[in-house]
């Protein structure tokens, strides 16, 4: 068997992959596949949707949708979990699931505005998404103590702190929320994230 491998993309949503399997102190390799390869009928065949990342296990298996991953993960190696069946695990999955079904997708509509209205909308649909993520950061700010989980560190804050690097004014997200920055700024902090943050090669500007 060899090493886990991760199908990923510079900055992207393959950065959680990395931060976990890192920290768990997991080998793996990790592509960057250009845009013409990862929409091969091959990548289609075992990904419906065509999306980054894809964890590709030492036996083989692939695993696509980011929760999965993380599940996959977490489920395997080190303690960024609760154990189930405690409070803290119901917990754990509540933020997770808000991370993945509205702080992500908020981000999404305010960075490929195009695919959700025409250009008359745009900026109603990136204010509707702000004000979202306004609501959603409040809460967080008033319920951390210092992570999501209390005092354990688990995946949702390594995943929390992935999407907060592509918020679109960071000076805002993080104003007046003293718990959210000293989160941010220890997992920046962590000797796995930065690793991994200072390898991750250039993305090519638009020509």
């Amino acid at each position: 068997m060899g090493n886990y491998h991760i199908i990923g993309r510079a900055g992207a949503g393959s950065l959680i992959a990395e931060f976990l399997l890192r920290e768990a102190d997991i080998d793996y390799d990790i592509s960057f596949p250009d845009p013409t390869e990862v929409k091969s009928p091959d990548f289609f065949a075992a990904n419906p949707l065509g999306r980054i990342p894809v964890l590709i296990c030492p036996d083989g298996t692939q695993v696509f949708e980011t929760l999965a991953i993380i599940h996959h993960i977490t489920s395997r190696f080190g303690n960024l979990a609760p154990p189930q069946g405690t409070p803290q695990n119901d917990r754990y999955h509540q933020y997770l699931a808000l991370l993945a079904t509205s702080v992500y997708p908020a981000y999404h509509r305010q960075h490929h505005t195009r695919y959700y209205g025409d250009a008359a909308a745009a900026e109603t649909i990136r204010q509707k998404a702000r004000d979202e993520h306004r609501v959603i950061f409040d809460h967080l700010e008033a319920s951390l103590d210092p992570y999501i989980c209390g005092q354990t560190l688990t995946a949702a804050d390594f995943y929390l702190y992935m999407l907060s690097r592509w918020d679109l004014d960071k000076t805002a997200m993080r104003e007046n929320r003293p718990r959210l920055n000293a989160l941010l700024d220890e997992i920046r902090a962590r000797p796995a994230v930065a690793t991994v943050i200072a390898a991750q090669p250039r993305r090519a500007k638009p020509a």
